[in-house]
C-alpha cells in the first residue's frame, strides 16, 4: 500500500507538469479512487478505480457534487477538510459512504491541493482506500505470518520453547525433544530449570530474569537429557512481548558440542605440539613465566635445560621423515618420564626441546637431571627394524643468576646448549657470560661460510693415492679447504661440521663435485693423461633424492668420462637407510662412476649387507692403520678387512699411512693402495700437475721397499 500511494503522489506531481490527471495513465491504474473536485465540491475527475468503488461511471460522477457519495455524518466533516487542505496543501481523514447499489464503504481518503498561478486553491485531488479491503489485506497477511511462524517453529532445525513468565514450557518443537530426549507432548508443562544442569543453574535463572525485563539474551549453558547425561547449548532468550507487556519469553536452543569439542581441540593445538604432544612454544612461555612468578615469591630456584638432538638432520634426512617423526616421539616420551610431574617439558620445534625444573635445590640437582637426560635419550633405540643410538647437547640456565624473563633464560640455555655441542656429543654445559661471544663469532662464522660459498673461496687440495705394486699414482681424493680473506687457509674440520648443522653441506658438497670435474677437465686440456678423482659425498647429499642429477649434470658441463669419477661415502651414511642408498649406488653404477666406503671399520656394516653394495673399494680408516704396528687388534681388523675385501673382489686403500713400518705390514697384507702424508701433504691443482708430471717421468721411489 505504501508503494501505491507513492505512485499516487508521484502521478499528481507528473501530472500536474503534463496536462489533466484524465490524460495521465498511471493515475487511470491505481486501485485507489482517484478523483478531483473543485473548490464548491464537484466532481470535474473520475478514475477507473472510482468506478470500480463507487459503481458510479466516469459520466455519472463528474458534475455531481463530492458529498452526495458521503453519509449525512461525514457531510460536515467534508467542508472542514476543503478549508484545511487549502489551507496546508493537503488532508487526511476517514469518510464513510455509499456505493450505487447502497453498500456503505468505510474510506481512507487523502486529499492533495493544486493551486493555480496565484497561488489559491483551484482543485482538490483525492486518493480514497476502501479500509474493508485493506483490513482483509491485513488480516490474510497475518493468518499467513503465522502459518509461516507454525511452520518455522516446527522445522527450525533448533530447539525452539516458548515460556511462560514462569519459566514453564508452553509449547515446544520436534527438535527441542531430540535435543533433550523428552517427548515434544511432554515438553509441555516441564519447567526451564529442569533442562539445565545444577553448574548453570543460577546463570540461566539470571538471564531468563533479565528477559523477563525485556532485554534478549544470549548465552551457553549445560543442557540436562532426560536420561541424564549432558550436552553444551547456546541459547537466545527473546521477549514475547503483546500489547507492550513481557507475557512470556522464547527461547532457541541450539547443541554446540561439536562446536566445543573443535574449539577445545583447536586450544589444545595452539599450546601443544601436534606431534609428540608436548606443550610447544605458546604454552611453554606460560608455564615458563608461572614458574619465575612463583620462584620469586616463594624464594626458590628453578633452571631452564635447552635439549638439541646431535645429527637428527641426518637421520631424519637418511631414512626418512616418518622415521624421524619417530624418533622425536620416543625421545618425548623417554623426556617426560625422566622429570617431576611438576615440571614442564616441551617441543620447540625440529629436534629442539626444552625441560623447566621448578624448585630446584642448587646447581648440583640441575646436573643430576641433564645427566640423567642425556643418559635416557642415548639409549639404544629400534625403529621400525632400524637400530639407532641418538645423542642430545643440553644447556642449563638458572633463576634469577642468569635471567628473569622467559626470553633471557631460554636463549642463555640455548647459548649454554651451543657450548655444550662444542665440546662433543652427549655434553652438558651451564650458561657462562661469555658465551653470547661465542654464539655471535658462530653466527659470523656461519654467514661467512655462506658467503664463502656464493663468492668462490673455497679451494680444493688433492691428496695422491699411490698403487703399492706398480708404484704410480692412480688417483688423488678431492679435498676442500676454506681461503679466507682475513684468516687464511681454514681446514675443513673447522666449518664442515658447521656446514652439516646448517644444511649447507649439499651446496658445498655441490660447489665441490663441480670444482673437481673442471679441475679434471683443465688438466686434460694441459695434457696430462685422464686420473681418477674421488669425491666426498655426505649423507644429506645421499639422501637428498638430487645426488643423481647433479654428478650427471658436472660429468655433462665438462665432457668428464663417468670412469674418472670416484664416489666415497661413509660407511655409517650408507647404513641408516639401506634400501634407498642401494638404489643410488646402482644408478651410479649403471652411470659407470667407481664407487668406494670411506672410514671402513667405523660404522656398523655386516658382511651381507656389504656383499650387496655395488661398491668397488674399500677404505680403511686412519684409526686403525695408526697404531697396527703396535697394536695386535688393530693389526689383526686391518689384516682381515684386506682380506675379506678381496674375497669380494675389491681394492683396498689404507688411510693415514705416515711410516715405512705400516707400509711394509700392509705389503704383507696384500693392500692395493695407501695415501697419506707419507707420500705427500695434500698439493694444490698446480702441484698435482707438477707431481704427476715427474712421477710419470721416473716413477715413484719407494725407499720403504729397500
Amino acid at each position: 500500500m505504501k508503494t501505491e500511494q507513492t505512485l499516487i503522489g508521484n502521478g499528481f506531481r507528473e501530472a500536474q507538469a503534463t496536462g489533466p490527471l484524465e490524460r495521465h495513465p498511471i493515475v487511470e491504474s491505481l486501485r485507489d479512487a482517484v478523483m478531483a473536485i473543485d473548490t464548491d465540491g464537484h466532481i470535474v475527475y473520475w478514475n477507473a478505480g472510482a468506478c470500480r468503488m463507487f459503481l458510479y461511471d466516469a459520466s455519472e460522477a463528474i458534475g455531481c457534487a463530492f458529498t452526495q457519495l458521503l453519509s449525512g455524518e461525514f457531510a460536515g466533516q467534508f467542508h472542514a477538510a476543503c478549508k484545511h487542505a487549502s489551507d496546508s496543501g493537503h488532508w487526511e481523514g476517514e469518510l464513510v459512504g455509499y456505493r450505487k447499489d447502497g453498500v456503505r464503504i468505510t474510506m481512507l481518503s487523502r486529499w492533495h491541493t493544486d493551486r493555480d498561478v496565484d497561488g489559491k486553491a483551484a482543485r482538490f485531488v483525492l486518493s480514497n482506500t476502501d479500509i474493508r479491503l485493506w483490513n482483509r489485506f491485513l488480516a490474510d497477511a497475518v493468518r499467513n505470518w503465522q502459518h509461516n511462524f507454525d511452520v518455522l517453529f516446527a522445522h527450525h532445525p533448533d530447539g525452539v520453547a516458548a515460556f511462560d513468565r514462569r519459566g514453564v514450557i508452553a509449547s515446544a518443537n520436534s527438535a527441542l525433544a531430540e535435543l533433550t530426549g523428552h517427548r515434544r507432548e511432554d515438553l509441555a508443562g516441564l519447567a526451564f530449570d529442569a533442562l539445565v544442569g545444577d553448574v548453570d543453574a543460577e546463570i540461566v535463572l539470571d538471564a531468563f530474569r533479565k528477559s523477563l525485563n525485556g532485554a534478549p539474551q544470549t548465552f551457553e549453558f549445560c543442557c540436562r537429557r532426560k536420561d541424564g547425561s549432558t550436552l553444551d547449548a547456546s541459547v537466545a532468550l527473546v521477549p514475547n512481548m503483546l500489547a507492550h507487556l513481557v507475557v512470556g519469553v522464547n527461547g532457541f536452543i541450539k547443541d554446540v558440542s561439536e562446536r566445543k569439542r573443535n574449539e577445545s581441540r583447536i586450544l589444545y593445538l595452539a599450546n601443544h605440539d601436534a606431534l609428540t604432544g608436548l606443550p610447544n612454544r605458546n604454552l611453554l612461555h606460560d608455564r615458563l613465566q608461572h614458574a619465575i612468578e612463583q620462584a620469586r615469591r616463594l624464594g626458590n630456584g628453578m633452571a631452564v635445560l635447552f635439549m638439541d638432538l646431535n645429527r637428527f638432520k641426518v637421520i631424519n634426512d637418511s631414512l626418512g621423515h616418518d622415521k624421524g617423526d619417530l624418533l622425536l616421539c620416543a625421545v618425548a616420551k623417554r623426556l617426560r618420564s625422566a622429570v617431576r610431574d611438576v615440571d614442564t617439558v616441551a617441543r620447540l620445534g625440529g629436534d629442539e626441546f626444552v625441560v623447566v625444573l621448578e624448585n630446584i635445590q642448587g646447581t648440583a640437582h640441575v646436573q643430576h637431571v641433564a645427566t640423567v637426560l642425556l643418559g635416557i635419550v642415548s639409549e639404544p633405540l629400534n625403529l621400525d627394524g632400524h637400530n639407532l643410538s641418538v645423542t642430545t647437547s643440553i644447556g642449563a640456565s638458572l633463576y634469577p643468576d642468569d635471567g628473569s624473563d622467559p626470553f633471557a633464560l631460554l636463549k642463555h640455555a640455548d647459548l649454554a646448549m651451543y657450548a655444550a655441542k662444542d665440546a662433543g656429543q652427549g655434553m652438558f654445559r651451564f650458561y657462562e657470560p661469555g658465551m653470547n661471544e661465542h654464539a655471535l663469532a658462530r653466527l659470523n662464522q656461519e654467514n661467512s661460510l655462506r658467503l664463502a660459498i656464493e663468492r668462490d673461496e673455497l679451494v680444493l687440495h688433492y691428496q695422491p693415492r699411490l698403487d703399492l705394486w706398480r708404484q704410480t699414482i692412480v688417483g688423488v681424493e678431492a679435498l676442500v679447504r676454506w681461503d679466507h680473506p682475513h684468516k687464511g687457509m681454514v681446514y675443513p674440520g673447522n666449518f664442515i661440521e658447521l656446514a652439516e648443522e646448517t644444511g649447507m653441506i649439499e651446496a658445498l658438497g655441490e660447489w665441490v663435485l663441480h670444482a673437481a670435474c673442471k679441475q679434471m677437465q683443465s688438466w686434460q686440456e694441459h695434457g696430462l693423461a685422464p686420473i681418477k678423482v674421488s669425491v666426498n659425498i655426505s649423507p644429506l647429499q645421499l639422501q637428498s633424492g638430487r645426488i643423481t642429477h647433479i654428478v650427471s649434470q658436472a660429468l655433462e658441463k665438462t665432457g668428464i668420462a663417468p670412469e674418472c669419477l670416484e664416489l666415497e661415502i661413509t660407511e655409517s651414511s650408507l647404513m641408516q637407510n639401506l634400501e634407498a642408498s642401494m638404489r643410488t649406488l646402482m644408478e651410479f653404477q649403471e652411470m659407470g662412476i667407481s664407487l668406494s666406503i670411506d672410514d671402513f671399520g667405523t660404522g656398523y656394516s655386516s658382511l651381507s649387507q656389504l656383499k650387496r653394495l655395488p661398491i668397488d673399494t674399500l677404505k680403511i680408516d686412519k684409526s686403525f692403520v695408526r697404531d697396527l704396528t703396535e697394536d695386535a687388534d688393530d693389526a689383526t681388523i686391518v689384516s682381515a678387512t684386506i682380506a675379506m675385501a678381496h674375497q669380494l673382489h675389491l681394492r683396498v686403500v689404507a688411510e693415514g699411512v705416515v711410516s715405512f713400518e705400516q707400509i711394509r705390514f700392509l705389503q704383507r697384507c696384500q693392500c692395493d693402495e695407501i695415501q697419506g702424508f707419507l707420500l705427500c701433504q695434500p698439493l694444490t691443482a698446480q702441484e698435482v700437475e707438477s707431481f704427476l708430471r715427474t712421477s710419470r717421468l721416473r716413477g715413484i721411489e719407494c725407499r720403504w721397499m729397500q
